[in-house]
């Protein structure tokens, strides 16, 4: 079998047989319904838009960012838990070859993500469909099947940002408070606030560019995406070079 065909299995395997991952995905899943049937329950009332709108079902389907938010930290752990629990040391054993190992880590949890993004969104729409079904609403706006394809392919960039992030600090709760505060205080609070022109070409602000409807300070899908691929690309450079170079005891 061939040696790459391997790794990705054994990626698999490690992925799948973590708590992290159906326990993140059933997370997930609660917040994405809980989220639409929140925004549906007070939908219509005093400052609100009416159920079946297009700025309403735009708000219901604004879903996207809970499997960015998880697949950051999926990445995260699949790459620094394997330094904290030393996970990796027989894998380097086994494949000697450092950048091969990365290389393929990072293209599992790509997959990984960009599935885990049409799954949950995919949710979410479901949800928002029999809502609306159930209100007599038979259509949807324009805009939601680039929302979702924006949303895989910000889970999967995400994921890979992750992984580099993982890879480089080796700490995983210290890298996922600092991402998290990253993003939550730092762009969407501060620069949010005080220069939004400046947070949408950064990666929280372009990964709305892509899950979240067109509106004023957003990027456009394209740049959105290559902005944030570019993120994700540069990371995971500058951490393969330190995967590759740095002693793993």
């Amino acid at each position: 079998m061939n040696a790459t065909v391997r790794l990705a299995r054994a990626e698999f395997r490690k992925l799948f047989t973590t708590r992290a991952v159906p326990l993140s995905t059933a997370i997930a899943a609660v917040v994405t319904v809980a989220s639409v049937l929140i925004d549906a329950a007070v939908a219509g009332k005093p400052g609100q838009h009416a159920l079946g709108s297009t700025l309403e079902t735009y708000a219901m389907l604004k879903i996207g960012v809970v499997a960015v938010v998880v697949m950051l930290i999926l990445g995260i752990l699949a790459a620094g838990g394997e330094f904290r629990h030393r996970t990796i040391v027989p894998t380097l054993l086994a494949t000697p070859q450092r950048a091969r190992v990365f290389a393929v880590k990072v293209a599992v949890i790509a997959l990984f993500g960009a599935v885990f993004g049409a799954v949950i969104f995919g949710l979410g729409l479901g949800t928002v469909t029999g809502v609306l079904a159930a209100h007599g609403i038979h259509y949807l706006p324009a805009e939601v099947g680039r929302m979702y394809i924006g949303t895989v392919i910000a889970s999967a960039c995400f994921g890979m940002i992750g992984v580099a992030l993982g890879a480089l600090t080796r700490n995983t709760v210290g890298a996922i408070v600092a991402a998290i505060a990253w993003a939550l205080f730092v762009e969407e609070i501060t620069l949010n606030t005080v220069a939004p022109s400046l947070e949408k070409w950064l990666p929280v602000g372009a990964s709305t560019g892509l899950t979240n409807p067109p509106g004023p300070g957003v990027l456009a899908p394209v740049t959105a995406g290559a902005i944030l691929a570019g993120y994700a690309v540069v990371m995971l450079v500058a951490a393969s070079r330190t995967t590759i170079r740095r002693d793993v005891g």
